[in-house]
């Protein structure tokens, strides 16, 4: 199972990274990535990075995690563009560069992570909407929870071309929620409260205690990586959809931080969660994009999990996993589940 070339030069992409797949770089990689990045974090929680740090400290935290974010994503480029990259993500191209023992460790540990986090993610969706439904709404959260977890299984046994389309309708949703939020801060902007907020109020939490917090956030690039397996040319597509999403979203979240320092005073931002709202004209879009947020994220997990779990089944690292049913032509066998491998 190991892609080596032994005459030490790189296979072309168009040919080599052919894989049965139908997945571009917008639908198979962009898509996911994003979603996942403008996720529960931009909505209930830059708001409070925003006021316990200042403006200043604020922009220096993105910019810090961006960076982790941008080399990680150089690494990734090189790989996918030097390497005959199949199904398995980011367990494929790790465990092809650092070797079975690594690839292996970190695979199983990223499957589990995602499969728990389906589940979280469907709970917080759940807890979004009971809030939003109120008090009197006849579904607790919990059966909630449990028929978008149902639902989610559904699109993904379909096939991932159905997940992708659900995917736009969660981009939209995300897009009218920031359009919300733009038309109602932009007009109100005030550079005098701009700049009172620029520096960190009285008794604000320690700086890496904050950036703990905003971190998260930037991880979900890797999202797109899960859906190598489904792309037509990923040597193509993943470098190139994961720089649009990385690059996309840093502007996104230095604008959100600016919107807020200029609209809201610190003490505000601190103090109250949804303070998205109190900027918003729509409050209503903000609850959209919170739902939506939770419901991408658990769509990617629900994609790139069994991906991961298929890839290490193949490559027969553990004694107790057998390999798994591989898809022969699309349509087949279920692709929400498992992704194509070559022999």
């Amino acid at each position: 199972m190991k892609d080596k070339n032994h005459s030490g030069k790189s296979d072309p992409p168009q040919k080599t990274e052919h894989s049965g797949g139908r997945l571009g770089t917008f639908a198979g990689v962009f898509t996911p990535s994003i979603l996942t990045i403008l996720g529960i974090i931009l909505f209930l929680r830059l708001g409070y990075v925003t006021g316990s740090s200042g403006v200043a400290r604020a922009f220096i935290i993105i910019a810090i995690a961006n960076v982790v974010t941008v080399l990680t994503s150089m690494s990734l480029a090189a790989i996918a563009t030097n390497l005959k990259v199949k199904g398995g993500g980011d367990y494929y191209l790790i465990s092809r560069t650092l070797g079975m023992e690594f690839g292996g460790a970190i695979g199983i540990v990223l499957y589990l992570a995602q499969s728990v986090s389906v589940a979280f993610y469907c709970i917080g969706f759940a807890e979004a909407l009971s809030a939003i439904m109120g008090p009197t709404f006849f579904l607790s959260p919990r059966l909630i929870a449990l028929l978008a977890v149902s639902a989610i299984f559904a699109l993904a046994w379909i096939g991932a071309d159905w997940a992708t389309r659900f995917q736009y309708l969660v981009m939209l949703l995300l897009g009218a929620a920031l359009f919300s939020f733009f038309a109602g801060g932009l007009p109100r902007c005030s550079a005098d409260i701009f700049l009172a907020n620029w520096s960190q109020p009285t008794g604000g939490p320690p700086f890496w205690v904050i950036f703990g917090i905003f971190f998260p956030a930037v991880t979900g690039f890797t999202q797109g990586v899960s859906m190598s397996g489904d792309l037509a040319d990923p040597g193509k597509s993943l470098p190139t959809g994961t720089f649009m999403a990385v690059g996309l979203s840093i502007i996104i979240y230095f604008a959100v931080v600016a919107v807020f320092a200029s609209v809201l005073p610190n003490r505000t931002l601190m103090e109250d969660y949804q303070a998205i709202k109190l900027v918003s004209r729509y409050d209503f879009l903000i609850d959209a994009g919170v739902i939506a947020a939770t419901l991408s994220s658990a769509m990617a997990s629900f994609l790139g999990g069994p991906r991961i779990l298929q890839s290490l089944a193949a490559d027969r690292i553990f004694p107790f996993l057998p390999p798994l049913p591989k898809e022969l032509e699309r349509g087949t066998t279920p692709a929400g589940l498992f992704c194509s491998q070559e022999s």
